[in-house]
Order: C-alpha cells, then sequence, then structure tokens
C-alpha cells in the first residue's frame, strides 16, 4: 500500500499539496468517527490525488445532477464541501463524488 500511496501523491504533481489535503482529510473524519477501510483510504486517495491535478491544470468534471446524490448524507456532503473548499477553483461538482466516499465509510460502522 505505501508504493500504491506515494504514486497517488505523485500523480497530482503537487504530491506535499496532495498528502496535505490527505491529512486534512482524514482529521475532519476523525472529528466525525468516520473510519475508512485501506482500499477505502486508497480510493480517496486516488480522488483526491485527481482534484489536486485537476486544479493544477484547471480541468473540471462533466457535470453532475444533484438529484442523483439525494440519498448522500447533508454531513457526508459539508464533510467533502470543507475539502473541496481548500481549491479556488474546483467545479462546485466535485463535492457530490467526493461525498461518496465518507458515505461508503459511514456503512462500516
Amino acid at each position: 500500500m505505501e508504493l500504491r500511496t506515494q504514486e497517488l501523491y505523485e500523480k497530482s504533481e503537487e504530491p506535499k499539496l496532495c498528502k496535505e489535503v490527505m491529512q486534512f482529510t482524514e482529521q475532519l473524519m476523525l472529528q466525525k468517527n468516520i473510519k475508512m477501510t485501506e482500499s477505502q483510504l486508497l480510493s480517496l486517495l486516488s480522488h483526491i490525488s485527481g482534484m489536486v491535478y485537476r486544479s493544477k491544470h484547471r480541468e473540471s468534471i462533466e457535470q453532475v445532477d444533484p438529484l442523483l446524490f439525494k440519498d448522500v448524507s447533508d454531513d457526508s456532503i459539508d464533510l467533502a464541501k470543507q475539502v473541496c473548499e481548500i481549491f479556488s477553483d474546483l467545479d462546485e461538482n466535485e463535492k457530490y463524488l467526493l461525498s461518496i466516499h465518507f458515505e461508503a465509510a459511514k456503512m462500516n460502522n
């Protein structure tokens, strides 16, 4: 897992920032008592790495219909929003996709 983690940090093209965002996200999850499996953490890191990359290159994701996320808790969407707010230039839809990671992890408990 260590090698895969480092690869994901590097893939973001901003490994220091990517690591900081991941640590911030893990702190938020700790505060909310959200625990992820190793594979969920890797998936989350992959998403965060992509967010850092998209921010650096000013790329946006495809538009998503917020109604598709109506069953995702407000808490998970709020957590995702807090992470996304680190960046000034991410697409608004990013929070919806990121929120799925938190919602899935809540089912572990």
